[in-house]
């Protein structure tokens, strides 16, 4: 009997099936379990001492456990993180007033990011902190902006710190804004939302370990170029997303975080996107918070520079946002993205074309056969062709199913990635896929203006 045959004896691995269990489902499960011991405890602690209903001492607990969070998860480089929160504070405090401020917030936290980016902050240590980095941007942005509209006033500094630093929201998020951080110290703690949180530890557990074990698996014995490969590679990296989410849902939902009195705290819906009824769907129900902080907070705050530009500098904030947001994963290393990548920003220009596309050709579908296939569902639907609806959405579904495997396949398992993909990494690949993305975008093009010319002949002729 060889060595090989001996040592695999020793430990009663007798089949794949064994190998996969002891050697990626348990230490993945160990690894994912000491993260949870440590974002779990602090978060509960948070909420026990809510209760002492002393809103500055609340807030001086959330700073001191927030620096012990950033400490344990990152060592010295935490200096960094305090350093953004305090310059957001300083900036704050000078332009309050102005009618500037979400402005200025916004400006120099962007300033500070590529800063640390592309020279301060060494590359290593970069990787580590970055998705901590923008969530802290994204929640003084979002106060800045709130502090112009006078939906607040600017925060003293224990609340702002405490509400930028709780460990609640510190490491894998979610955004929450300044007044869900207050409204959460007034949150009871019910049979249902300890149900809810129950069932999102599972889901974490199995999402983790599905992407990191049992896709892996299955990429490992299929042809990664084959519709079946593309595919298991776009879901990996897609599970690995819902992991990070459904750990911020945890970590929230303990923290009181929650959209109604009657919804607990949501932070991604895997169903939406798995099957989406659009691209837009996609984008929105990829990451709940982050789209709301998009939504409110780049899109309307542009809107009167057009919906197309408007949408672009959308789409633009989130692809800086996802580099950052999408590499915060420090329990395995397939997704992680090391410094300024090209593949994300490109993935979601993607995304933007595809959904932009898509809405124009669904809104000339929905003209021409007077049918209810648009986009978004109608609030008083008059749309008098029932027959088509459901064949119509069916075919979308698919058709954007097979454009997410297709935008996916940039997030595998490549050593490369940790380096970012060069534009001749994404050619390649996409180039191996024959460019059918892309491809099926251009034929909606054609389609689209094409009914576009029949509907307004036919328009011209009922006149």
């Amino acid at each position: 009997m060889s060595e090989y045959d001996k040592y695999y004896e020793d430990f009663g691995i007798e089949d794949e099936f064994d190998e996969l269990t002891f050697y990626c489902v348990l230490p993945v499960i160990e690894q994912v379990t000491a993260v949870f011991l440590k974002l779990i405890g602090l978060s509960a602690i948070v909420t026990i001492l809510a209760q002492l209903k002393s809103d500055r001492l609340n807030s001086l607990i959330d700073i001191l456990l927030g620096l012990l969070c950033a400490f344990l998860f990152y060592g010295s480089s935490m200096k960094y993180i305090v350093a953004v929160v305090s310059l957001s504070y300083m900036v704050v405090w000078v332009t309050c007033g102005t009618g500037k401020c979400g402005a200025a917030v916004l400006l120099s936290n962007l300033i500070f990011v590529f800063s640390c980016e592309l020279a301060v902050v060494s590359a290593e240590q970069w990787h580590q902190i970055r998705g901590t980095v923008i969530l802290l941007l994204m929640k003084t942005v979002s106060l800045g902006f709130d502090v112009d509209a006078g939906v607040i006033t600017p925060p003293p500094p224990p609340l702002f710190f405490g509400y930028t630093l709780s460990p609640v929201s510190l490491i894998f998020g979610p955004f929450v804004t300044l007044a869900d951080y207050r409204q959460s110290k007034h949150t009871p703690f019910t049979r249902d939302v300890f149900f809810r949180i129950c069932n999102s530890f599972l889901l974490a557990y199995l999402c983790v370990i599905f992407s990191t074990c049992i896709l892996n698996y299955a990429l490992d014995s299929a042809e990664k170029t084959t519709m079946f490969g593309v595919y298991f590679t776009a879901q990996s990296f897609r599970a690995s997303h819902y992991f990070v989410c459904y750990t911020s849902q945890i970590t929230a939902l303990i923290g009181g975080f929650q959209h109604s009195s009657d919804e607990p705290y949501s932070v991604v819906a895997p169903s939406k996107v798995e099957f989406p009824r659009s691209m837009a769907a996609v984008a929105r129900n990829w990451n709940l918070p982050m789209h709301y902080w998009l939504k409110t907070y780049i899109y309307k705050k542009s809107r009167s520079l057009g919906v197309f530009a408007s949408a672009f500098l959308t789409y633009a904030a989130s692809s800086i946002l996802h580099v950052s947001h999408e590499s915060q994963q420090p329990l395995y290393s397939h997704t992680s993205i090391h410094g300024l990548n090209f593949q994300l920003p490109v993935v979601l220009f993607s995304i933007f074309l595809f959904s932009y596309v898509e809405m124009m050709l669904r809104s000339e579908l929905a003209e021409m056969f007077n049918s209810c296939v648009l986009v978004h569902r109608c609030s008083d639907c008059s749309h008098r062709n029932k027959v088509l609806e459901l064949p119509t959405k069916l075919v979308f579904v698919a058709v954007n199913v097979v454009q997410l495997a297709y935008l996916g396949v940039m997030f595998d398992s490549d050593p490369t990635q940790m380096e970012g993909y060069s534009r001749w990494n994404v050619i390649r690949k996409w180039s191996n896929l024959k460019w059918y993305g892309h491809v099926l975008c251009l034929l909606g093009m054609g389609l689209t203006l094409l009914l576009r010319v029949v509907n307004k002949y036919w328009g011209k002729k009922n006149q």
